[in-house]
């Protein structure tokens, strides 16, 4: 199969405006409290900490816990247990535990599980590659998932790995910028990746301004109109971008007008306290 036909994606992220009690549910103080032990490199506390919220059951903790045992962040790195935690936190309803998932075994510095890689990419929200596809009734069924697999050519296999691997990483890594969220600006930006070459090119797209909740100063109302808030989704999506190309090793042979859109749309939601 020649992957040269453009597939288009759409991925939405939420943000939550910073005066819209953005930041004060549990699991993410829980976080911030963790990241902050991390930062002070007191990784005694960050255990202590992280354990706290585990037993607590909270999902940003438990996709917080992935990242620092792939990652080797005051624990021992140990990619089964990442992978264990990402699992949890997909079921809590933590999208970024599938793309998590999906980028690792696609990488070869996590033991390169092709099937494994797909398996979870399919379970992120923005993958939906024809060519890169199985029969409707596999996709559901692990066995039947890898036995069909199996029927592709060692080329398809690696096209799709890569692809899989490179989108899973912006889709896991990308974020809403802070200071775009704390302005109450939502934006589309078109990401082109052209996996044959391989390059990626950004394209930006409309913006929107949503309202802003309570006290809102002037410099606030002012800022908001400025290019710099608006060029936040570029640049946020151009560094996770860069890091995604340079993690996986391109797998030649991909024509090189094979062409993937995801398009990116950042919304504010409004978030209540819990």
């Amino acid at each position: 199969m020649r992957p040269s036909t453009i597939a288009t994606l759409l991925l939405a992220l939420f943000g939550a405006a910073a005066n819209a009690h953005a930041g004060t549910r549990s699991g993410a103080l829980a976080v911030d409290g963790i990241r902050g032990s991390i930062a002070a490199r007191d990784c005694g506390q960050a255990v202590d900490r992280l354990k706290s919220g585990l037993k607590n059951g909270y999902p940003e903790v438990v996709l917080l816990a992935g990242s620092m045992y792939e990652n080797g962040i005051c624990v021992k790195r140990d990619w089964a247990r990442a992978v264990s935690f990402y699992a949890q936190a997909h079921g809590a309803g933590e999208k970024e535990g599938a793309a998590r998932i999906a980028a690792g075994y696609a990488d070869p510095a996590s033991g390169h599980d092709v099937a494994a890689a797909l398996w979870w990419a399919w379970q992120t929200p923005g993958f939906r590659l024809n060519w890169c596809a199985v029969p409707q009734d596999a996709r559901a069924d692990p066995d039947r998932f890898v036995a069909a697999l199996q029927a592709w050519p060692a080329a398809r296999l690696a096209a799709c790995n890569y692809v899989a691997g490179v989108l899973s990483t912006i889709a896991a890594e990308v974020k809403y910028p802070e200071l775009a969220a704390a302005h109450g600006i939502g934006g589309d930006v078109t990401l082109r990746f052209l996996a044959g070459v391989p390059r990626i090119e950004l394209q930006r797209g409309d913006a929107r301004e949503y309202e802003l909740v309570g006290w809102v100063s002037a410099d606030t109302l002012r800022d908001r109109k400025t290019r710099r808030i608006g060029d936040g989704f570029e640049t946020a999506l151009s560094a996770v971008a860069n890091r995604a190309l340079q993690r996986y090793p391109h797998p030649g042979g991909m024509p090189a007008d094979t062409l993937v859109q995801v398009k990116f749309s950042f919304g504010i939601e409004h978030q209540m306290a819990r």
